[in-house]
């Protein structure tokens, strides 16, 4: 390679002696690295005719593909120095609704914001769906509410939080500090599907306490059950994230009792190695999200 660089130096300058002045080398150096080049190559790289050094077009054409090798070799050092600076690579998200519309993008854009030529794969969808990709291996990290086990992945708790009960400004209830299942019986109600798990948990505690509700509809998430409410349909038990976004615009959040909890969790694929990047990534994500719970339950 130190032969390569000498011969490009000595064709960009021109001579031996500006070759050497632009590689710090003596030039008794640089006459002796070109001979060991041309041995080993066997080629007639350069002649002096006049007192001036002619180049060949062996010489040329070797010089074409070692100008090519050193900057790739020059690329692959600024790109492993970005990634130890951690200002380069690829960093795969995925996010469920609730925490894939503001909490993780505010998150990301923070954390990218002094890393451009970061490559962001960012998705939102279902957890199931996040599960999926997490096992097959196909992103860095997924944030879902599954209590799925499975030998692919690893998973930890991002935050927990309480459920709120959101209701119309204009409803009976909505002068009330707190909102009680009971206090729900016989209300319209906005539940939510079975491909969630939200659906079970909160079916459960109503079941519990015997308390019938009239349930108009199922819907997907959170941010649809508020939508909903805030037309004036109905009542729903969402999570406080997606009804932030609500607050003022057609609905109210009391807190709820018995206690409702949603659980977010960071998946990892088991078999992937955690990057750099990803590692720098996590503790703001969590920093974040302990923020936001604690902003929510505040508002709600």
């Amino acid at each position: 390679m130190r032969q390569l660089e000498v011969l490009c130096a000595v064709i960009e300058t021109g001579s031996i002696t500006r070759a050497s002045q632009r590689i710090n080398l003596s030039q008794p150096a640089v006459s002796k690295l070109i001979a060991a080049l041309e041995m080993q190559t066997q080629l007639l790289l350069f002649r002096r005719e006049h007192r001036r050094l002619v180049v060949t077009p062996e010489a040329h054409r070797l010089y074409e593909e070692a100008r090519r090798l050193l900057t790739g070799i020059t690329d692959i050092a600024r790109l492993a120095e970005e990634m130890r600076s951690l200002n380069s690579g690829t960093l795969s998200v995925a996010s469920l609704f609730a925490t894939g519309h503001r909490l993780v993008p505010s998150v990301l854009g923070r954390f990218l914001q002094e890393r451009p030529a970061v490559n962001l794969a960012y998705q939102v969808r279902s957890s199931n769906k996040i599960m999926q990709w997490v096992v097959a291996n196909q992103i860095d990290v997924g944030i879902a509410m599954t209590s799925i086990d499975h030998d692919s992945v690893e998973s930890e708790t991002l935050c927990s939080v309480n459920a709120v009960c959101a209701l119309p400004p204009d409803h009976p209830l909505a002068t009330r500090d707190k909102i009680t299942a009971d206090d729900l019986a016989g209300n319209r109600f906005i539940s939510f599907g079975s491909e969630g798990r939200m659906q079970a948990i909160v079916d459960e505690t109503f079941d519990a306490l015997n308390v019938k509700r009239r349930v108009i509809g199922r819907v997907y998430n959170s941010a649809t059950a508020c939508g909903l409410v805030a037309q004036g349909l109905g009542v729903a038990i969402v999570d406080p994230f997606s009804a932030a976004d609500f607050l003022g615009r057609g609905i109210v959040t009391k807190r709820f009792e018995p206690r409702v909890e949603y659980t977010f969790k960071l998946l990892f694929p088991r078999l992937r190695e955690r990057s750099c990047l990803l590692e720098a990534f996590l503790p703001v994500l969590r920093s974040a999200a302990a923020e936001w719970v604690a902003d929510c339950q505040a508002q709600c």
